[in-house]
């Protein structure tokens, strides 16, 4: 950098700055060329000179986000620097700078976790909410850098962010960050043990999604690492662990091997699993969208059908009969029900798997089903036959399904042997 330029960065001489570029339109061109390189804005980071940092990035927008030779953007300086109101200023320019990462991935969120700014960490979290699930080369999210760097205020407000998450997946998010391994496959908790920092540990057993009994890389629990450690375990301690349902890895059941899941027979039940998803998987989103629709009018009309069927009802105590004959009830009665099953059914198998929908939709669709034979059976010219012949039918519907995977993997089966035997002969 020209010694000049960088002398009107550190004192903040925007003429100065300017003057230069009248001398030479192209010094920041040159500059940004160049993969790693001390910026300008570095230089006003580092000197926490906001109002040149704002000329700056108003030419240079992407200064913002290179890194020097150390391996530091500018906001990794601010943060170095202590810099507060430069680095509030600049989160407020653009939240993602606390995800830029740095030497060894290093975020400016994780810097801020390191040296304990609690106020800050709370402002990169509330404009930046992803900043949280960053990770370093060595697999460390901001959990075990408050661990590692005794910083239990931050260690604190990290968890109880967590807690209060409420983006799309954050149930899968908490787990996955509370549980989170390095390379060394050592979790957030691990780490509280190894140091044996007993308030960060009951910190970690209090979260609900923590899981006790995860195994590191030297093949050890949380019991493990404290039952090695030479300082005993104080009383306190040791009943927390224990509520907690800790476990040596000893005691735990052998878990199978990806490659002995793979080797081992399609159970029938994983077959009906693989069926689904890929019913699902071979649905393209249009598709699904549009097919959905559809079973939706068709729930729709089918059941406003069961409580008002063609004809209109003779009124009675018991809530009237239809009136139409009962030979056309009979086929009415049989055709709007496979109907409504149907469509009830394919929305089932096209929701999302595991989605918290597909658990609702279980539950509505049940009430449904059994508010729909009501209302056809209280019609009906006789209430109890017609209420068991709809319950019969919803019955078959999944038994026919079942059915039909049964024979499907026995066909499969019966093709795998005769093919063996086949091979067998020619040997």
């Amino acid at each position: 950098m020209d010694p000049r330029l960088l002398h009107a960065a550190e004192t903040g001489s925007i003429n100065n700055f300017y003057d230069l570029i009248d001398e030479n339109p192209y010094i920041l061109d040159n500059i940004n060329d160049v993969p790693f390189v001390n910026t300008p804005l570095h230089v006003a980071a580092a000197s926490g000179n906001i109002p040149f940092a704002m000329e700056i990035l108003n030419l240079k927008p992407s200064f913002a986000r290179k890194l020097n030779t150390k391996g530091y953007s500018p906001l990794h300086l601010a943060v170095e620097k202590d810099h507060r109101e430069f680095i509030t200023w600049l989160l407020w320019l653009d939240p993602g700078l606390a995800r830029v990462k740095g030497r060894e991935g290093i975020t400016p969120f994780h810097l801020l976790v390191v040296k304990g700014e609690v106020n800050l960490v709370v402002d990169c979290l509330m404009s930046c909410p992803e900043c949280i699930q960053d990770v370093t080369v060595n697999g460390h999210n901001a959990l075990h850098l408050a661990v590692l760097n005794d910083r239990f205020e931050v260690l604190h407000i990290l968890t109880g962010w967590i807690q209060r998450m409420s983006q799309r997946d954050s149930a899968v998010t908490e787990s996955d960050i509370l549980n989170k391994k390095d390379l060394s496959r050592n979790t957030p908790l691990h780490l509280a043990a190894y140091k044996e920092d007993h308030q960060a540990v009951k910190l970690l057993l209090e979260r609900q999604l923590v899981k006790p009994n995860e195994v590191n890389g030297d093949g050890l629990t949380l019991l493990d690492i404290f039952r090695n450690q030479e300082q005993s375990i104080d009383l306190d301690m040791e009943q927390v662990v224990v509520k907690t349902g800790c476990k040596g890895a000893a005691s735990l059941p052998k878990l199978e091997k990806p490659s002995d899941h793979f080797k081992s027979p399609v159970t029938f039940w994983a077959h009906f699993s693989i069926g689904l998803r890929r019913l699902r998987s071979d649905t393209s989103e249009e598709g699904r969208a549009v097919f959905l629709i559809i079973c939706t009018l068709i729930i729709t009309s089918t059941y406003q059908t069961a409580l008002q069927p063609p004809g209109g009802v003779h009124q009675s105590e018991d809530g009237g009969t239809a009136v139409m004959k009962q030979t056309f009830f009979i086929v009415l009665w049989v055709s709007n029900t496979i109907g409504f099953c149907c469509a009830l059914l394919y929305t089932f198998c096209l929701l999302p798997i595991g989605s918290l929908f597909t658990t609702w939709f279980l539950w509505i669709g049940s009430s449904l089903g059994v508010s729909y034979a009501l209302a056809m059976a209280v019609i009906s010219p006789n209430p109890l036959m017609f209420l068991c012949a709809a319950f019969s039918l919803y019955l078959l519907f999944p038994m026919y399904l079942l059915m039909e995977i049964f024979i499907s993997l026995r066909l499969s089966h019966l093709k795998a042997a005769v093919t063996q035997m086949f091979m067998t002969k020619i040997k």
